[in-house]
C-alpha cells in the first residue's frame, strides 16, 4: 500500500517524524542516470527538515543520520516534487519513503517502520 504525501503537508511530515520516530534508517540514492549509492545504513535519524524557498531557486528536503555524540551525515535532496509512503501489509508500519526530485530518487528505509498513530492525517 501506498500513499503519496501532498506538498502542502511535507512540513508537518518532517516534523513529526524527526519528533516522534526514534530508529534507525538505511538511505539509498538512484542519480538520474540509475547509479546507485547507499548513503546511511542502520543509522539513527537525526532530523528530516523540509525548506521551501519562495524567493529562491529550489526547495530542499535534509535527512540527518548518526549518532547524537558525532556529527550528522547530511543528505540533502534538491527540488523535491513527489514523496512516497510505502506500508508492510503485514505490521502496518510505513517502511519505506521515496522521495523523488531533480537530483534522482532518495530511498528512505525504517527500522523500525514507521508508526501510522505519528500520522493520523495519513492513517485513514
Amino acid at each position: 500500500m501506498t500513499k503519496e504525501i501532498p506538498q502542502n503537508f511535507w512540513q508537518p511530515f518532517c516534523d513529526r517524524v524527526k519528533d516522534g520516530y526514534r530508529g534507525a534508517v538505511t538511505i539509498r540514492w538512484v542519480n538520474p542516470d540509475g547509479a546507485t549509492q547507499v548513503i546511511a545504513e542502520n543509522a539513527p535519524l537525526q532530523k528530516l527538515v523540509f525548506q521551501q524557498r519562495n524567493n529562491e531557486c529550489s526547495d530542499t528536503m535534509t535527512v540527518e543520520t548518526g549518532t547524537p555524540d558525532e556529527r550528522p551525515h547530511a543528505h540533502e535532496i534538491i527540488e523535491p516534487f513527489s514523496i512516497i509512503l510505502k506500508k508492510n501489509g503485514e505490521s502496518g508500519r510505513y517502511n519505506e519513503l521515496d522521495i523523488l526530485a531533480e537530483t534522482g530518487k532518495t530511498e528512505i528505509y525504517f527500522s523500525p517502520g514507521l508508526d501510522a498513530a505519528i500520522l493520523p492525517e495519513l492513517a485513514a
